[in-house]
Order: structure tokens, then C-alpha cells, then sequence
């Protein structure tokens, strides 16, 4: 799996002070949109996409989000499902 590009943006920008950061968490993303280079971002969308894709549970995404990638941000705590925060996460790096 792409975990590379995800861990990325789970350490370098969802690091534990990321709330200093921006107001809302979807905001990081815009942030790693508009600094790091069109290609990196394409490459972290499609990372997103294809986990998705693949089916994964809930469990599994947020497994994948805080544990593997190391992501500091737990969207179910804002009452956002797992596949929801990706799908947003895509959607913010368009």
C-alpha cells in the first residue's frame, strides 16, 4: 500500500501541535496542497484513492491513519467516520 505519501502527510503535517496550525483540520491539507510540488500532492491523492478503493473498514482506516501513518488528528473525535475524513482529505487536495 502507498503508505509512504501518507505517512508524510500524517507526520509532517498532522504532527501533535497541527492545531496550532490552522483553525479546522481540513485546512493542513490546503496547506500541503499549495506548499509541497503538484506531483507529491497527485501522488498523495491517488495513495487516498486507492485505499479506499480497496475496501477497507473503518478499523482498518483509522488503524492505517493513527498507527501506521502516525497522524496526531482522530476525526472520529469531530464525529467524522474514517472514509468520510479520506474522501475529504481527496477532495481538499483537488
Amino acid at each position: 500500500m502507498d503508505m509512504e505519501k501518507i505517512q508524510y502527510l500524517a507526520q509532517a503535517y498532522f504532527h501533535q501541535d497541527y492545531d496550532l496550525e490552522a483553525e479546522e483540520p481540513i485546512q493542513i491539507l490546503t496547506e500541503f496542497r499549495d506548499g509541497e510540488p503538484p506531483e507529491v500532492v497527485e501522488e498523495l491523492r491517488g495513495a487516498m484513492e486507492r485505499v479506499l478503493s480497496s475496501g477497507v473498514c473503518e478499523e482498518e482506516l483509522a488503524a492505517l491513519w493513527l498507527d501506521r501513518a502516525g497522524a496526531c488528528y482522530d476525526p472520529r473525535q469531530d464525529g467524522i467516520e474514517m472514509s468520510v475524513w479520506f474522501r475529504q482529505m481527496i477532495d481538499a487536495l483537488v
